[in-house]
């Protein structure tokens, strides 16, 4: 071979290389896998041997995935269902409130999920799109099985790209609280006097300024009020007689001229709570004639059915006295006001 043919040759060959180098330039590249990253699986509980919904968060390296998979057993020796964990095989997916609590996307698609030994799929995801953060809940209740306590390395993969995380499983994920609330019950006077407003006179029922009854309590049955007092009437000791109490227990209307005393509850109000506060239909009084007389027999004046929190009734004394009734100054009643709490 002489010179000249040599240097052709080579010159040919070094042609021919470059042709096929620039040929596979231009070939189509495979997609390598990548690593996906900002992941997590959120247990809604941890404890061993406890059954849960769980949520994930990943963020994407490449694009187009249209499914995601939660290997729980990982790649390595912690393998989930070989330390009593289980996955389910019905599952339900949503990815509907997920965003607002991460910060993420919301996983796309129609989606469908579906359990297989250790691996939980989710399908019918719209092609995702690259370095994104999405999230997903497996929302039932069921959906894994706890592992014994200890820390296990789940595999999350969206399409080529995967990621391993850690999750922990522990003997107690809980706290329990208690707490007492004890019962309680309060009756209070707004004072211990209640004159009449003016001498009392034949043409007219008197009437005393009246007191309140505040009561507070927790009771979840209501409350009760009764009430009794010393002298079943106005009683003057100066006098030697006693304006009687007219009818105990019995609704009475005190007439002008005729003597005749009685109690009455004249407004009632609930406050708040529960039920429904009333007064004994015998002790409820119009404030000008009506009510019931008291005399040493504890007598029911008013109930309630609920708790409450700022019950009022005011009660009030009326008194009639005849053409004929002894006249005194010291004409007096000791009334006595009890409660107690329904529990």
């Amino acid at each position: 071979m002489n010179k000249i043919k040599f240097i052709n040759r080579v010159k040919y060959t070094i042609l021919a290389i470059s042709l096929v180098m620039t040929n596979f330039a231009f070939l189509p590249q495979s997609a390598s896998a990548a690593s996906l990253t900002n992941s997590y699986i959120e247990l809604n509980r941890m404890a061993a041997g406890a059954t849960t919904s769980f949520r994930v968060v990943f963020k994407t390296a490449s694009a187009g995935a249209t499914s995601v998979a939660i290997n729980f057993n990982g790649a390595d020796t912690t393998t989930w269902t070989g330390s009593t964990g289980t996955v389910n095989a019905t599952q339900t997916v949503s990815s509907a409130s997920c965003a607002a609590a991460t910060g993420t996307t919301a996983l796309p698609g129609t989606l469908t999920a579906a359990g297989a030994s250790s691996t939980v799929t989710i399908s019918s995801v719209t092609a995702l799109a690259a370095t994104t953060a999405y999230c997903v809940d497996l929302t039932s209740t069921t959906a894994v099985t706890n592992a014994s306590a200890g820390e296990y390395h789940p595999t999350i993969t969206a399409g080529s790209d995967s990621t391993t995380v850690a999750v922990r499983t522990v003997s107690n994920d809980q706290i329990v609280v208690s707490a007492t609330v004890p019962p309680s019950f309060n009756l209070a006077l707004s004072g211990n006097t209640d004159a009449f407003t003016s001498n009392l006179a034949t043409n007219a029922v008197g009437v005393t300024a009246g007191k309140t009854v505040t009561i507070n309590t927790n009771a979840k049955n209501g409350w009760f009020a009764w009430a009794y007092d010393s002298n079943t009437g106005l009683n003057s000791a100066f006098a030697a007689h006693t304006i009687s109490s007219t009818t105990p227990g019995t609704g009475a209307t005190l007439t002008a001229g005729t003597e005749g005393y009685v109690f009455g509850i004249t407004s009632i109000t609930q406050g708040t709570g529960a039920g429904v506060t009333s007064a004994v239909p015998a002790y409820t009084s119009n404030g000008t004639s009506t009510g019931s007389g008291l005399d040493a027999t504890v007598r029911q004046i008013a109930s309630s059915t609920g708790t409450a929190n700022g019950a009022v009734f005011t009660v009030k004394e009326l008194a009639a006295i005849s053409p004929t009734t002894q006249p005194g100054t010291d004409y007096t009643d000791t009334i006595t006001i009890i409660g107690a709490g329904y529990f």
